[in-house]
């Protein structure tokens, strides 16, 4: 809780926080799709999947950039000792959210069918689920306003408790409206899945302005604390937000136009190769709703520790210690990069049978096994452009994102009507997040100095990945023999296998050290200790 914002998370506690909420909300956002998917198909994933991303984009139109803005703004002021300043930049977003929320609530309600008819929705029994979703819109502004105050703050528990709050909410209420509204068709039933987001919205939403109004006493006695005289005009903070926050939102931007055009292009270019609209619409539901779940979950550590970033590196920024942003970045790398690399394999390794014991559908590990590489390029690009955004160059990361997005049309286009089918929009994915993190790297280099060490980075979880996946086939293999036909006790073993035979090499290996963990919270003094006493 707030009490006085000097007193905050180091970056290691706070991406541990974050990154426990991402996994959790991952793993919610990953279990319901199980029994979602099982309920509407192929065919009915496309027709849930397909408004949320049309959301996300009026979502990022609006709100997306707010938080990061926020807490670059915020942590820059605290650090300068400007506490009312900082305090003030809140206010004027919050009023800014309010009022931009409800714009583009009504905009997506109003141009549902209009969407449809220009032919950039090509799935028409998205209409109703448009609908619904927009008043969330209004919502997720508010929510954004508070949340970028406490990552501000470093108060980074209030803000894993707000999105852990939002997802179970909307696992329920998603789950739940679907069932019901099942016996009345596949399109009404994806529109109650799309009306499940309500609830999470409003419950975060609240959730963060209570505890706001709860802590508001100690925040203002931190405001009186300010002794720097600075106040900035209205219009400066809005220029110093939105110049922040647009650049970020235009990155959620423009990934959202590219599932649009990436739905389009799958659907029509499936089309010319004999399969049917429903067949078509089908391997989109495969690729989208079923497949990427599985690379979201696998990037959860490198997300929370680009948010964490942006504030730690705008602090080191403020007082011009470039060689601590260097750090900030090495030290965010190679925990992204020894998470991200056994990921990659596992999903690899084990599409094809992941898929058909999540969702009962081996055809789903096509797209997945594809897709797969794109775990560590995606975990390098976020990690990269929470370091750029920290600078306040998140313009930057942006144009990167924007060149990979390009080569990813181009092979979706040219190459899903060959034999590759899904899989080329799969790889097109991968290859976004391969040119935006190498062209990242290469802009780091430029500003700080930055030199990415490959061997010191990469050798050991490589080698460790190399062992685990050895391991992983074999223990599949041989399980396999054993239950015959059976599927899933092979998997699952196969998968705790990798768990277990992964983190024991890596150490081994001094792939990980105590320092690496000596401040994680509850078992980081133990966990350290251990590895003190394996001479690591």
């Amino acid at each position: 809780m707030i009490k006085n914002p000097l007193n905050k998370q180091t970056v290691l506690q706070g991406v541990i926080t974050l990154t426990v909420a991402f996994i959790i909300i991952r793993i919610l956002g990953a279990l319901y799709r199980i029994p979602l998917a099982r309920m509407l198909g192929n065919e009915g994933m496309a027709f849930y999947v397909l408004p949320n991303q049309i959301y996300y984009l009026f979502f990022t139109l609006s709100t997306a950039g707010i938080p990061v803005a926020l807490s670059s703004i915020i942590s820059e002021k605290i650090v300068l000792g400007q506490y009312r300043d900082a305090l003030r930049t809140f206010r004027v977003a919050r009023a800014a959210m309010l009022l931009l929320g409800l714009t583009f609530s009504f905009l997506l309600f109003a141009s549902a069918e209009w969407l449809i008819k220009i032919g950039l929705v090509a799935i028409p029994e998205t209409y109703l689920g448009m609908q619904v979703i927009a008043p969330v819109i209004f919502f997720a502004a508010v929510t954004a306003a508070y949340r970028g105050l406490f990552l501000g703050f470093r108060d980074m528990q209030v803000v894993a408790y707000s999105q852990v709050v939002d997802q179970a909410m909307m696992v329920v209420a998603t789950l739940l409206f679907s069932y019901l509204l099942l016996p009345r068709g596949l399109e009404i039933a994806a529109a109650g899945a799309n009306l499940g987001a309500m609830p999470g919205a409003v419950g975060a939403a609240l959730m963060l302005v209570f505890l706001y109004r709860r802590q508001r006493l100690d925040i203002l006695a931190v405001a009186k604390q300010d002794l720097s005289g600075v106040r900035e005009g209205t219009l400066s903070l809005l220029k110093r937000i939105f110049s922040v926050a647009l650049p970020v939102s235009f990155a959620g931007v423009a990934m959202s136009v590219t599932a649009i055009i990436d739905q389009n292009l799958i659907v029509d270019r499936l089309q010319l190769v004999g399969y049917s609209y429903k067949q078509a619409t089908a391997q989109y539901g495969a690729f989208i709703g079923m497949a990427m779940p599985f690379i979201n979950i696998s990037i959860a550590l490198a997300a929370s520790l680009s948010a964490s970033l942006v504030p730690a590196v705008a602090e080191s920024l403020a007082v011009k210690n470039l060689e601590r942003i260097k750090t900030q970045l090495s030290q965010a790398l190679r925990l992204a990069l020894v998470f991200a690399l056994p990921a990659a394999a596992g999903l690899f390794l084990l599409a094809h049978q992941l898929t058909l014991l999540v969702y009962v559908d081996e055809g789903a590990g096509v797209p997945l096994a594809a897709l797969a590489a794109a775990v560590i390029f995606w975990s390098v690009h976020l990690v990269t452009s929470g370091t750029l955004q920290g600078m306040g160059r998140a313009n930057i990361p942006v144009r990167n994102l924007v060149v990979g997005i390009a080569i990813k049309i181009l092979i979706t286009y040219y190459f899903t009507p060959t034999p590759l089918g899904i899989q080329a929009a799969a790889l097109g994915t991968v290859a976004i997040f391969l040119v935006s993190s190498l062209l990242n790297i290469v802009y780091l280099s430029r500003l700080v100095d930055y030199e990415f060490k490959a061997v010191e980075t990469l050798l050991r979880p490589c080698v460790a990945t190399l062992v685990m996946s050895v391991c992983v086939l074999a223990v599949y293999r041989a399980t396999l023999q054993q239950w015959g036909e059976d599927n899933t006790w092979p998997t699952l073993l196969a998968v705790c296998a990798g768990l277990a035979v992964y983190p024991l090499v890596l150490v081994a290996l001094g792939g990980i050290s105590s320092g690496d963990v000596r401040r994680l919270p509850v078992i980081g003094t133990w966990a350290a200790a251990l590895l003190e006493r394996l001479g690591r």
